[in-house]
């Protein structure tokens, strides 16, 4: 990995990144634990050495502590540019293990017991535990029926389309299911999430 260039400045542009952190106010704060799902995903690919690495992730931070959204906005677009060349495919792919991550902490490790077959009811833990884990927006379950729900988001600054649709895809996949989460936008912070999956025998 000797010489390992990313065009952060090409990022920017493809995630609309600047106009985006422009937009999200000062007072959103997320925990850290987001932040160390991002070096745990950069060092499980290898890159945890890298120069461009250890400048996304600036110092280390606490699970539990509360840090600006914007900073965690800038460093998931720059870690996904590290991972694949379109940031918004590598956002995605590093959101596809936070399920596990986040269970696998102590700060989530009441989460374990929710990751059954069916996942109803981690998804249904996620809504209640929202305010636990950033301090702005809302998120509302809309449960459409055995193996279909929808994940309302209201005022969500993280992408909706990659990041939140990653997680879900990641949550499926903790559970041990078949699965499919569609994205739709109303807004860039606003949208929903259509989580359909079927049980294995």
């Amino acid at each position: 990995m000797a010489g390992l260039h990313v065009d952060l400045q090409a990022a920017d542009l493809a995630l609309g990144l600047s106009q985006r952190v422009t937009e999200v106010p000062a007072t959103a704060h997320s925990r850290g634990v987001f932040f160390n799902l991002i070096e745990h995903e950069l060092a499980r690919r290898g890159f945890a050495d890298e120069v461009a690495a250890r400048r996304i992730l600036g110092p280390a931070r606490k699970s539990f502590a509360l840090y600006p959204t914007r900073d965690l906005l800038v460093a998931f677009a720059h870690a996904g540019a590290l991972i694949d060349d379109d940031p918004s495919v590598g956002i995605r792919s590093i959101f596809f293990g936070t399920a596990s991550y986040f269970a696998a902490t102590w700060y989530g490790r009441a989460f374990q017991r929710f990751l059954r077959p069916d996942p109803a009811d981690a998804l249904r833990w996620i809504e209640r535990s929202r305010r636990q884990v950033a301090d702005y927006g809302f998120w509302r379950l809309e449960q459409r029926g055995p193996g279909h729900a929808i994940f309302h988001m209201v005022d969500e600054y993280l992408w909706i389309d990659s990041a939140q649709r990653g997680g879900c895809e990641g949550l499926l996949r903790a559970c041990g299911v078949r699965g499919e989460v569609t994205a739709e936008l109303d807004s860039p912070f606003c949208g929903r999430l259509d989580i359909r999956w079927t049980l294995t025998d």
